[in-house]
């Protein structure tokens, strides 16, 4: 379990960032989320926390902790977008196999 203020936190920046990408510097998934981004022209859009990059890796500890808890897994990336979890890159191919990023990402007002 992760502690109330790490809770709270997380709560928070996903309450202030519409999009928010939990990552780590060395993950190919994370890479692969990257040029998804880089793609539709939105990295700048997105708030990414590269955990493995934090000055302060106890504190990345328990953020990562409060991250899992509000998914419900333990992975990055974790996508939130408009204040929910929406997935991770799994869903991102999926999505992009079915032709269907665009839509996605229109209904979450990532892209016009």
């Amino acid at each position: 379990m992760a502690e109330q203020t790490y809770l709270d936190k997380v709560k928070k920046i996903i309450a202030e960032h519409p999009f928010v990408m939990l990552s780590k510097s060395w993950c190919p998934d994370c890479h692969y989320t990257y040029g998804i981004w880089e793609r539709y022209g939105v990295m700048s859009k997105i708030h990414i926390i590269e955990l493995d990059k934090l000055e302060d890796q106890e504190n990345a500890m328990h953020l990562e902790k409060a991250f899992t808890q509000i998914a419900g897994r333990k992975w990055v990336p974790s996508l939130f977008f408009n204040g929910e979890f929406i997935g991770t890159e799994k869903e991102l191919k999926d999505w992009d196999e079915q032709g269907k990023l665009d839509e996605v990402f229109k209904k979450a007002g990532l892209i016009q």
